[in-house]
């Protein structure tokens, strides 16, 4: 009888987990370590979440560094093979660089993609947008990776500042995009646990409005000019007459 309930337990646990899940699931998949990723990775492993970075050279001696910087059992792969380890993936590369990722990852079914690029880019010395047929960069996001859920955050702040949110000398808004409730809820924990102020902005079709905002940031950095960050203050529920 014993036996027979090992069994059983045993099948039911297999039914119940999801399929291809594993104890590498738990995890968070940061592709890309450059400015963006360099930052929040130690961040989120602060927050007790086990990294994974994604990176072309994963035996380099900087991002050796930067595993050691990060601790908590983080380590390195490609990138393909850091997306296939966890549930939880954040792209954090140039966005010349994202199509051809995603492309490279194969299924992403069931993963969170936690969107911090941009389409934009700098010529000489002026901001530049990056025109995206599908609408925004998040939506393109979205389209190479159909069953995925994706959020477009973190994207309009400068890496400095999701570093050392203090520095900012004051309260910044981390603006949510995306179709899945549960989802955004994932990363407002996340955003909140970092010392931000998470605000969910709408479905994902809103990125094209804060990859905007991202572009106005960007102007004003390459123009020498004191950049900002951003604050979004709901409005109050209106009151009952």
């Amino acid at each position: 009888m014993i036996r027979f309930s090992a069994i059983l337990l045993a099948v039911l646990v297999a039914y119940a987990a999801p399929a291809g899940a594993s104890a590498a699931d738990d995890c968070i998949a940061m592709i890309g370590t450059g400015s963006v990723g360099g930052a929040l990775g130690p961040r989120f492993a602060g927050l007790g979440e086990r990294i994974v970075y994604g990176s072309r050279t994963p035996d380099a001696e900087r991002i050796a560094a930067l595993v050691e910087r990060t601790g908590n059992g983080t380590t390195a792969l490609a990138p393909d093979a850091a997306a296939r380890a966890c549930n939880t993936i954040v792209l954090a590369v140039p966005f010349a660089a994202v199509e051809p990722l995603l492309r490279s990852f194969g299924s992403l079914d069931g993963k969170l993609i936690i969107d911090v690029t941009n389409p934009l880019g700098v010529s000489e010395g002026r901001e530049v947008a990056i025109e995206v047929p599908a609408g925004s960069g998040g939506e393109l996001v979205q389209s190479l990776a159909l069953n995925a859920h994706v959020v477009k955050a973190f994207n309009t702040i400068y890496y400095t500042v999701m570093a050392v949110p203090e520095t900012a000398g004051g309260p910044v808004s981390v603006l949510l995009s995306g179709d899945d409730a549960v989802a955004k809820s994932r990363v407002a924990k996340l955003a909140s646990g970092l010392g931000f102020e998470p605000v969910d902005v709408g479905p994902l079709r809103t990125a094209r409005y804060t990859e905007a905002m991202a572009l106005l940031l960007v102007s004003r950095l390459v123009s020498g000019q004191n950049p900002f960050d951003f604050q979004l203050h709901p409005w109050p529920a209106p009151q009952a007459p």
